[in-house]
């Protein structure tokens, strides 16, 4: 709760603050409403209270409750367009308390158990994932969020310190050009990484869309080429970066050049949105300027 609590009064202030006092009675009042039981909550919570629960009907059921009613309608929007195509499915909505009642994925490991000591089979769950998701039709009168839109925040971008000026001209720069050259854009997840794909019996199913639409060059630059750690103990971060991006594009059928480029600006838009947030940035400048493409 520590890191929740943080984050939430560091992006919302007054709102956060308020809203993280309101949360043991938000929550008894969703466990009375939805009839949970066997109700425990997840450990590694970022900016959602999420927990694991048993519903009435002994179906297993996660609870996710947001501060911000605008991310749980766009998570409902993509939850619905996905149905159940690579993602987990959509059961409720509270709208007085921003909350949904989702399905649970069981045994629900993350694909970053098993990265990078099994790289090949990860990236192998996570094309099939991928294609999964965008398996489905986007409707030419469709009103969900562009990528554009998100990209913004790295115009906002102040070229100084914490961002050097020549990380943010470049991250520009390639952002245009790949906007301008975009292919036919489809409906994407948005943001997944290892941590939003889960086992669920023999599947790996998606959690936690932000639903926008782009090209499948951006989606899959979030995947997790390098952790944290390695950067420390590896010599060499380029070039295990670029052969990990050669065999996932030639493993999805993707443009290796276009997912580099899409890994460096969204590194870059990571960056905006910490720095936007009162957060911290560094992390995702020290592997942007490592893996300059």
């Amino acid at each position: 709760m520590k890191t929740l609590t943080q984050n939430i009064i560091a992006t919302y202030g007054k709102q956060g603050e308020e809203w993280i006092a309101n949360l043991p009675a938000t929550i008894e009042a969703l466990v009375k409403y939805w009839n949970l039981s066997h109700f425990i909550s997840i450990d590694n919570q970022s900016f959602n209270y999420v927990a694991k629960a048993m519903a009435n009907i002994n179906q297993a059921v996660v609870l996710k409750i947001s501060c911000d009613a605008k991310s749980m309608t766009n998570e409902i929007q993509a939850l619905k367009h996905f149905n159940g195509q690579g993602s987990i499915q959509f059961i409720d909505y509270h709208s007085k308390y921003h909350a949904l009642l989702l399905q649970q994925a069981i045994p629900g490991i993350t694909l970053k158990a098993l990265y990078p000591t099994q790289i090949e089979y990860v990236m192998n769950c996570y094309v099939d994932t991928m294609r999964k998701l965008h398996s489905k039709h986007l409707s030419s009168k469709h009103s969900y969020s562009h990528i554009g839109e998100w990209l913004r925040a790295i115009d906002r971008l102040i070229p100084s310190k914490p961002c050097p000026v020549h990380l943010l001209e470049k991250a520009i720069f390639l952002k245009n050009t790949l906007l301008a050259s975009m292919s036919k854009p489809i409906f994407l997840h948005g943001d997944l990484h290892h941590d939003n794909i889960l086992k669920n019996n023999d599947d790996w199913l998606a959690i936690d869309p932000k639903g926008v639409v782009g090209e499948p060059e951006f989606e899959i630059a979030a995947f997790d080429f390098m952790y944290i750690a390695e950067l420390a103990n590896n010599p060499d971060i380029k070039a295990i970066f670029d052969a990990r991006i050669n065999l996932l594009a030639h493993k999805s059928g993707l443009n290796a050049q276009r997912i580099k480029d899409w890994v460096f600006v969204r590194l870059i838009l990571m960056a905006a949105w910490h720095i936007e947030d009162h957060g911290d940035p560094s992390w995702a400048i020290q592997l942007a300027e490592t893996v300059q493409v």
